[in-house]
């Protein structure tokens, strides 16, 4: 099976298509900018209907990909510093880093239909499927929001460790994940495991300095380590770090696939294909500031 990577380069203003078998980068598609910077600034993806919908910083917007056409189609304002997005039904839900809120996107209509408050400087979101429940990080007032995409008035906001860059649910949906960053401070980050139940903290993973992203499957968390080159390898039910690998410049973005873990360098544009087993890597350029990133 031929699987594609799709890469969101804030600062080059396109998507990087990368074919996993050969790693290699086949294609950048770069998207429209209707703002007076002339800026977009890719930053967060999903994928909807064949579709890809990209989170874009500077634009204030999101840009609707075709996959196949490998064209963008549309973009919409949405509001200012949009960080990242996830589509639940026929609503995409758009979390703006500026403004303090989740930005809710009738797809049909192609219209605003709502704006839920979130915590200050919301930069991730995380959809729930099953129970319909929406999970953001809230950097500057270190706290999580949990919404119900039922019924969005029900809202909860949950005190966490300094500077959440990202929140995921477990696969199992019974936990999420929370990765405590700590940026500016000299102290390393860490990945706070929480009941969905009861919203406490089970436990606590110290990982590497200045941890931004992360990705889960059922055992174990991939953690990109932005303050010091590293990616580390937690084992979610031990509630230990198994290993951490070196792979150098400023870890950004991170996803897994196969034996591989895939990572973004922000400074020096790469992208960083690392076998899990040997620790054996291979690195190709790609974009600058490699952030968001989805397997299609």
């Amino acid at each position: 099976m031929l699987n594609y990577l799709y890469v969101c380069n804030t600062s080059s203003d396109c998507i990087s298509k990368v074919n996993l078998n050969n790693f290699t980068e086949d294609k950048k598609i770069f998207l429209s900018s209707n703002s007076m910077n002339g800026r977009v600034g890719p930053h967060g993806v999903c994928e909807n209907n064949d579709r890809l919908i990209i989170a874009n910083n500077y634009s204030d917007s999101i840009s609707i990909l075709n996959i196949s056409k490998e064209v963008e189609e549309n973009n919409y304002y949405i509001g200012i510093h949009c960080n990242d997005v996830v589509v639940f039904e026929n609503n995409a839900y758009i979390i703006c880093g500026d403004i303090n809120s989740l930005v809710v996107f009738d797809l049909i209509s192609k219209k605003i239909t709502e704006e839920i408050p979130c915590g200050s400087l919301p930069h991730s979101i995380c959809l729930n499927r099953e129970k319909k429940l929406l999970l953001v990080s809230n950097m500057e007032d270190d706290s999580i929001t949990l919404i119900d995409c039922a019924n969005h008035e029900n809202i909860k906001r949950i005190r966490v460790g300094a500077y959440p860059t990202k929140a995921l649910f477990t696969v199992d949906g019974q936990y999420f994940l929370v990765c405590e960053s700590n940026i500016g401070s000299d102290c390393k980050g860490s990945i706070a495991i929480m009941s969905l139940k009861n919203h406490k903290v089970i436990n606590r993973i110290t990982v590497g300095n200045s941890p931004i992203d992360m990705y889960c499957d059922e055992n174990f968390g991939f953690i990109s380590n932005f303050g010091d080159g590293t990616i580390s390898i937690i084992d979610i039910n031990r509630y230990r770090e198994n290993k951490k690998i070196i792979v150098g410049g400023m870890p950004r973005g991170i996803i897994k696939c196969g034996g591989n873990i895939y990572v973004g360098d922000n400074y020096n544009n790469l992208l960083i294909k690392v076998n899990i087993q040997d620790e054996n890597k291979k690195y190709i350029p790609i974009g600058g500031e490699p952030t968001g990133m989805i397997l299609v």
